[in-house]
């Protein structure tokens, strides 16, 4: 969407305007790093906007810095201005992944700024967001997975399926992201058709028929979105039996039907080829969408181990050894030679390495 520069400056300066405290974002450097002005034009830009009566300028102390800086907020009319634009914006109706939307709903879905938003849509009315959402705090390297579920929960697919080794961190990821997903239903999955109603059952506290085939295990799947649910978590999904696999297939096909109705379900890396209740074509026709999370990056790992002290040589030990597993690294840093040797098929040695190379041993001629 073509918004002037003092257009992206009303919307990004709206988002501060009740803040209690001036902000690096109200500056004129952190003004046009939002927007996306050129530093050289933000001046020219805020003073059309001063002249208008839109905003004003004090100088401010910013928290950590001694000396006072110029920082700029929106008056009484910039507020009623951006506010006007917000509506009109949020009412703008846009497409994503196949559905379409109000541009405000999309932004909530994604947790988009306005002005984010608004920059993300293209010239045909669709919505494109670089990065769907920030960082989580609980979670490391993890942006790019969490933006793929918000476009993929904004869309019209009805399942996603995160795939990924133990300990690689998809339960975590799926935590973060259910946050803002109100009516979610968690489900620790088992593979045999009982096992599996039941515990649908369970977490939804509704009775099932007797388990009686595949249909009685998408009836139960389907039976949580009749209860209300907005969202269906399966967690630890892996080798099943072929009535949980044809079950979950008549499921996903006739969730089609049901816009509302979504489902992640977060699987083994390992899970055999004949465990898939879905084929390729579902992906290509965007019926399902696939992510596959991957272990840290070196530098990943070296900060999930605690810090800089650590020696370079040491951190890409760990690193080519844990393929920056989440669990492995936490495990090490914290010195947990049990929960290694439980959850990893590491060699004695190999965690006395680890735990040595981590800093959780002193140097000693085992773990050489």
């Amino acid at each position: 969407m073509a918004l002037t520069a003092a257009e992206r400056v009303l919307l990004h300066l709206h988002g501060f305007w009740s803040a209690r405290e001036p902000a690096r974002e109200t500056t004129q450097a952190g003004i046009g790093e939002a927007s996306g002005v050129l530093r050289s034009h933000v001046p020219r830009t805020l003073r059309v906007l001063s002249a208008e009566g839109l905003v004003e300028v004090e100088e401010a102390h910013l928290r950590g810095r001694a000396r006072r800086t110029r920082v700029y907020r929106l008056t009484e009319a910039g507020v009623r201005r951006a506010r006007g634009m917000l509506a009109t914006l949020d009412g703008t109706r846009v497409e994503i992944d196949g559905r379409t939307m109000t541009l405000g709903e999309a932004r909530v879905l994604l947790r988009l700024s306005p002005l984010s938003a608004a920059m993300a849509l293209d010239e045909t009315g669709r919505l494109r967001p670089a990065r769907a959402v920030p960082a989580d705090e609980g979670l490391l390297e993890r942006d790019d997975d969490l933006g793929v579920l918000r476009r993929w929960f904004a869309g019209r697919a009805p399942l996603a399926v995160v795939y990924g080794s133990k300990g690689i961190g998809k339960s975590a990821l799926a935590r973060a992201f259910v946050r803002s997903v109100p009516r979610t239903v968690w489900v620790d999955v088992a593979p045999d058709p009982a096992g599996f109603v039941a515990a649908i059952g369970r977490a939804t506290g509704s009775r099932s028929a007797a388990p009686d085939g595949p249909r009685s295990v998408a009836a139960a799947v389907l039976a949580a979105f009749d209860g209300g649910a907005r969202l269906l978590v399966l967690d630890g999904y892996g080798e099943a039996s072929e009535d949980v696999v044809e079950g979950l297939a008549i499921a996903t096909r006739e969730a089609r039907a049901r816009p509302a109705a979504k489902m992640l379900v977060l699987a083994q890396e390992t899970s055999p080829a004949y465990c898939r209740f879905y084929g390729r074509g579902d992906v290509d026709a965007g019926v399902v969408v696939e992510r596959h999370l991957k272990g840290l990056s070196l530098e990943g790992t070296r900060v999930m181990l605690g810090g800089p002290e650590i020696e370079d040589e040491a951190v890409r030990r760990v690193f080519l050894l844990t393929k920056g597993c989440p669990l492995y690294l936490k495990l090490i840093r914290e010195g947990d030679e049990d929960g290694l040797r439980m959850h990893s098929r590491f060699t004695k040695a190999e965690i006395r390495l680890l735990l040595y190379s981590g800093g959780a041993l002193r140097a000693s001629p085992s773990a050489s």
